[in-house]
């Protein structure tokens, strides 16, 4: 996922590695007279960046951390099975756990990985209804979409099943080499076969990937967002299935190429916030989960600093000046959420089939 992946580690998308301390390890700031402590270990699954968590550190989290929370970051890969580890071993270290993705998150809840949330602190009736359970919230919103250089197509594009359509978009694109939900590759093909948005899920592998094979020759295979957006800039590609937070970086690096991305659909997805079952401090996880979810101001901070929706507020909170132009990338309008469930369920399967294609 490119957003986790880049500027955004969200995904976004956002996924993230271990182990940089972010608020003073070991101090006792946060414990407070009663023996209520807010010193919490935050751990974050998958490859993201610190200058991402940075952003967070002075934006989402100051409501915590001034009231004396302290916050230890830890990262490792995204799944589960470190979390089913330490939950089995009765040796639990992180009071908060980020999830890759909603679906991880579900299935942690089905396998007893996490305890419910205190819902007279936590307020959950401020998310939409499809992002918050009562062990978990869904958190980093990401979308993959359709980025292209207009100077190198014929006219504009406007739906991510363009990337197929090489008839009236001739030339390279690129995507990444990676499993099929980051990329919407797989979506994509389908929508340009005249798939519904509400009949996508189940995927139908066997259509998908016959529309990969006729315009084999057309894809460029790149190892990460950062060689996607090289090679659109090298002019190797002029179209590529990129995050929304990956275009809003170029083009803001590039104000001289004409780099645009289209808002009229994508793959909308989240990764998810949630306590681990036998966690050291489920008081803090629950006040640190209220803070975030109830600073607004906050939220717009690390909006405007990173292009990431944090949470899906009933109540969305303002799209920033500095990204006018993104509304519907940001707010999720006109996209397609993808069926996270289902990818979690089939990954083993959707990954294997991926590769062998990849490799012909």
């Amino acid at each position: 996922m490119s957003t986790r992946m880049r500027r955004a580690g969200l995904a976004l998308a956002s996924a993230l590695a271990l182990g940089t301390v972010l608020a003073g390890c070991g101090s006792s700031a946060g414990d407070a007279g009663d023996g209520k402590s807010l010193n919490i270990v935050y751990f974050e699954g998958g490859q993201g960046s610190d200058e991402f968590f940075d952003a967070m550190k002075t934006t989402l989290w100051t409501a915590f951390t001034d009231k004396g929370g302290v916050i230890d970051r830890q990262a490792g890969d995204c799944g589960i099975s470190r979390l089913a580890q330490q939950v089995q071993a009765n040796n639990v270290t992180p009071s908060i756990w980020h999830f890759c993705s909603i679906g991880e998150m579900q299935q942690a809840i089905d396998d007893g990985l996490l305890q419910k949330l205190d819902t007279k602190v936590v307020p959950l009736d401020l998310l939409t209804d499809d992002t918050q359970t009562e062990y978990g919230v869904g958190w980093g919103v990401w979308h993959i979409g359709l980025m292209y250089d207009a100077d190198t197509v014929s006219k504009p594009m406007t739906s991510i099943a363009d990337f197929f359509d090489t008839k009236t978009f001739p030339g390279k694109r690129c995507v990444q080499n990676a499993p099929p939900q980051y990329t919407g590759i797989l979506e994509a093909a389908l929508l340009h076969l005249g798939t519904k948005p509400a009949d996508l899920y189940p995927l139908d592998f066997d259509k998908a990937y016959g529309e990969l094979d006729r315009i084999r020759s057309d894809i460029m295979l790149v190892n990460n967002a950062a060689e996607g957006s090289q090679n659109m800039l090298t002019g190797e590609c002029g179209i590529a299935l990129a995050s929304a937070a990956d275009a809003r970086w170029l083009q803001a690096e590039n104000p001289d190429r004409h780099i645009e991305f289209v808002q009229q659909d994508g793959i909308r997805a989240m990764a998810a916030l949630g306590i681990p079952k036998g966690a050291p401090n489920p008081y803090g996880a629950n006040q640190y989960l209220k803070d975030v979810i109830e600073d607004r101001s906050a939220q717009e901070g690390l909006l405007e600093a990173t292009g990431v929706v944090p949470f899906m507020l009933k109540d969305p909170i303002e799209v920033p000046k500095s990204l006018a132009g993104w509304e519907e990338s940001l707010t999720g309008k006109n996209w397609i959420p993808m069926a996270e469930r289902w990818y979690q369920d089939n990954f083993d399967s959707i990954l294997t089939r991926w590769n062998a294609w990849v490799v012909g």
